[in-house]
């Protein structure tokens, strides 16, 4: 299994392609903590081959910089079609955070697990406003 790419962006919806809005940010600027965030989302997209086929039990974290989960862990299965001969199926993913409560300013990181071992991992800091901003 490959993981093409995985980000954080503001939307995204994966009907056929992604279309993701405000790709790639990373850090969350906020005056105060805690911090509400009002929507971002985690975009990944996996590759599998013939013998990669079938449901996948997939979990996304998110951690804070001493590994305690600020949010209980996002979890579904994914249907990865099994491919014609020589080719490989494509599974594009878009999950949306709501209003995710931040406790503190540091580094978090999103964790996208696939039946038990991590395929990706997307930083992500908040921080407080510096004067340029």
């Amino acid at each position: 299994m490959n993981v093409d790419f995985a980000f954080i962006c503001d939307y995204a919806e994966a009907a056929g392609k992604i279309n993701a809005l405000g790709i790639g940010f990373d850090t969350i600027f906020a005056p105060r903590v805690p911090a509400i965030h009002p929507i971002f989302a985690f975009v990944m997209q996996l590759r599998a081959n013939v013998v990669e086929a079938g449901t996948k039990r997939l979990e996304i974290h998110l951690i804070d910089e001493d590994g305690a989960e600020v949010i209980p862990p996002l979890r579904s299965n994914i249907e990865m079609k099994r491919p014609e001969a020589g080719t490989e199926s494509v599974a594009k993913i878009a999950l949306h955070f709501g209003h995710v409560k931040f406790p503190r300013y540091g580094q978090y990181s999103l964790r996208a697990v696939l039946d038990g071992n991590q395929v990706a991992a997307v930083a992500l800091s908040v921080s407080p406003p510096s004067q340029q901003q």
